[in-house]
């Protein structure tokens, strides 16, 4: 084989990667950064799989974050196949319409360092951080939340598992843990109830 082409063969396997079969183009600027971040390229393949939006770098060396409007079907399963490799795909801020929402990788097993890395507080209701954790950890042991996104005052996770006795007790709880939810958002218990249990979705936010 002459150099040239060997040259060639080897140019295509440094920038690209194959990804459940497919192979993906990534850029040199794309490889350049997923290396900065120890992000395996098959991973950052995954992610070109979903958008050609710019890549920037998500907190401090955190991960990557993009613009992203998502067809929910390949996302949750580009996602999930994600998430069996070690890495965390999920909303980082939300932009309710007004400009694109932004979406975030990170390498880790652990759904609560996304709680963690975008510092996920409502300090004018006196909840840090760390006191958000302690409670998202009892809901998760409790009823098996799975977290899809989170901001600095917000945070959204799949409810998997609650008995249908535990919805009005559980709705209680989330109504005195975020009043911003009866004043904003569902309304009343009842409501919430019914929110819960028609999208399985718990989303809060505070002001």
């Amino acid at each position: 084989m002459s150099k040239v082409l060997v040259s060639f063969a080897a140019a295509i396997l440094l920038f690209s990667c194959t990804y459940m079969g497919k192979e993906v183009p990534i850029s040199e600027q794309d490889r350049i950064l997923a290396d900065s971040l120890h992000i395996e390229r098959s991973a950052l393949s995954a992610i070109r799989t979903l958008t050609t939006a710019p890549l920037h770098v998500l907190g401090e060396d955190a991960g990557l974050e993009f613009e992203y409007h998502p067809k929910p079907e390949k996302y949750e399963r580009i996602r999930k196949k994600l998430l069996s490799a070690g890495y965390l795909l999920f909303k980082s801020e939300e932009n309710y319409g007004n400009l694109p929402d932004q979406y975030a990788l990170i390498k880790s097993k652990d759904q609560f360092d996304i709680i963690k890395i975008k510092c996920t507080a409502a300090p004018n209701y006196d909840i840090s951080n760390d006191s958000l954790l302690i409670r998202l950890h009892d809901w998760h042991r409790r009823y098996s939340l799975e977290i899809l996104g989170a901001g600095n005052d917000w945070f959204e996770a799949r409810i998997v598992h609650i008995p249908p006795a535990e919805l009005e007790g559980f709705a209680r709880e989330i109504h005195a843990f975020c009043p911003d939810i009866a004043e904003e958002g569902v309304g009343n218990v009842e409501d919430l109830v019914q929110e819960l249990k028609d999208t399985k979705t718990l989303y809060l936010w505070w002001d």
